[in-house]
């Protein structure tokens, strides 16, 4: 059984098809990729919001428990 593709359909298809990822990729992007970056060592670290220049810092111990952070750490972290 031999099937036939219509050009035309297929290149309208196609074009559909572009149209459609170009609509959806034109949507407004809130752009939160990278925006706070985590630096730390010796049981230290700090988060910075790339956007705001706001920073937390803090402590662990044993891996798992904070000691001795920022005021406002715990907060959620929203855009000013």
């Amino acid at each position: 059984m031999k099937t036939q593709i219509d050009l035309k359909s297929a290149v309208c298809g196609l074009f559909i098809g572009i149209i459609a990822m170009l609509a959806v990729g034109a949507g407004e992007s809130s752009n939160q990729i990278g925006r706070y970056q985590i630096a730390g060592g010796a049981g230290q670290f700090i988060i910075v919001d790339t956007t705001t220049g706001q920073e937390w810092e803090g402590n662990f111990v044993n891996n798992s428990v904070l000691l001795g952070f920022t005021p406002g750490f715990r907060d959620k972290k929203t855009g000013s």
